[in-house]
C-alpha cells in the first residue's frame, strides 16, 4: 500500500502544471505521465504471468489518477493477455501490442518483446512531442529522453544476448525506433560481439562506458543486474538534475524535475526493501541513485 501510494506522487504532481501550459507543452507532459500507464499494464502482465499478486494498489491508483492507455476496469479485470490486449482497443497502444501479445498469448513464451513494445510506444510518444519543441525546450527534452532511449537500447540488447539467448539480428530488432547517441553502427557492434567480455569492452568504449566501467572483469566478464540499472538510473538522474539546476524555463525543466522526483520514488522503493528485509544499510546505498540519500546510512559527507 504504502509503495503504491509513492508511486502515484510523480503523476499527481504533473497535473498543476498542465493548466499554465499551451496545447503542445500539455500533451508533452500527458506524454510522460503515460510512462506511468504503461508501468501499470506491465504489472498487470506480471501478475497474470506469475499467476498470484494483489490488484488493489492497481486499483487504488487508478481511482486516484485515471488511466488514459486502456479502459482501466477491464485492464484489472483482465484474467489472460487477450483480455488485457481487448481492455486496450480504441486507445493507440491496441496497435502496438497486438502482434507481441497475440504470438506471447499463442506460444506461451518470454514476454520480452511485449515489455520492449511498451518502452517503445513511450519513448516515440514523448520525443515525437519533443521534436516541436523550439530552443532549449527542444535541446533539454531530447537530450533526457533521447538518452534514456539510448540506455534502453544498449540494456535490452544486452538482456537479449545474455539472458533469452537472442541472435544479434533479433536484439538488434528489438531497439527502438529512436537513435540519440548510440546511432545504428554502433547498438550493430554491441549486437554482433563474438561474447560477453566483448560486448562489455564494446559498450565502455561507447557513449555511456561509465555504467559498465567497474562491473566484471576480464573474460569473466558478468554485468550484475541491479549494479547496472541504477547505473543507468543515475546517468539520467545527472542530466536531469542539470537541466533542473540551469535556471532556464520551459517545459524541459518541468520534466527534469519530474524525472528526479521518479528517480527519488525508486530509491524510496529501495530503502523500503533494504527496512522490511534486513538487509545492510551500507550495502543498500551503494544501490541509490540519489545523492542526498547518503544520509540514509548516517554517512553524510563520504565522497
Amino acid at each position: 500500500d504504502l509503495e503504491d501510494a509513492i508511486t502515484t506522487v510523480p503523476l499527481l504532481e504533473e497535473i498543476p502544471f498542465c493548466r499554465y501550459l499551451g496545447p503542445e507543452r500539455t500533451h508533452l507532459l500527458r506524454s510522460w505521465g503515460e510512462r506511468f500507464d504503461v508501468d501499470l499494464v506491465r504489472r498487470v502482465i506480471n501478475i497474470i504471468s506469475a499467476g498470484t499478486g494483489s490488484r488493489e494498489g492497481l486499483r487504488r491508483r487508478i481511482a486516484s489518477v485515471p488511466i488514459t492507455v486502456a479502459d482501466g476496469e477491464k485492464l484489472l479485470a483482465a484474467r489472460n493477455l487477450r483480455e488485457v490486449l481487448e481492455s486496450m482497443k480504441g486507445y493507440p497502444l491496441y496497435d502496438i501490442l497486438e502482434e507481441p501479445m497475440k504470438q506471447a498469448e499463442k506460444h506461451k513464451g518470454t514476454l520480452f518483446r511485449v515489455k520492449m513494445a511498451l518502452d517503445s510506444f513511450f519513448m516515440t510518444n514523448i520525443l515525437s512531442g519533443g521534436k516541436k519543441l523550439p530552443g532549449s525546450e527542444g535541446r533539454g527534452g531530447r537530450h533526457m529522453f533521447g538518452t534514456r532511449a539510448d540506455l534502453i537500447n544498449i540494456y535490452w540488447i544486452y538482456r537479449g544476448r545474455r539472458f533469452f539467448s537472442m541472435s544479434p539480428e533479433e536484439a538488434l530488432g528489438l531497439t527502438l525506433p529512436v537513435r540519440y547517441r548510440v546511432k545504428f553502427d554502433a547498438l550493430s557492434a554491441i549486437a554482433f560481439a563474438p561474447d560477453m567480455p566483448s560486448m562489455i569492452d564494446t559498450l565502455r568504449a561507447g557513449p555511456y562506458g561509465e555504467v559498465f566501467g567497474d562491473l566484471g572483469e576480464g573474460s569473466a566478464a558478468e554485468v550484475d543486474e541491479m549494479t547496472l540499472e541504477h547505473n543507468l538510473y543515475r546517468v539520467l538522474f545527472r542530466i536531469s538534475e542539470a537541466i533542473f539546476r540551469s535556471g532556464s524555463s520551459g517545459v524541459h525543466t518541468v520534466l527534469a524535475y519530474l524525472t528526479l522526483r521518479e528517480l527519488e520514488v525508486k530509491d524510496l522503493f529501495t530503502i523500503i526493501e533494504c527496512v522490511r528485509y534486513g538487509f545492510d544499510r551500507d550495502e543498500t546505498r551503494e544501490f541509490l541513485i540519489h545523492p542526498s540519500f547518503l544520509s540514509f546510512t548516517g554517512r553524510e559527507g563520504r565522497s
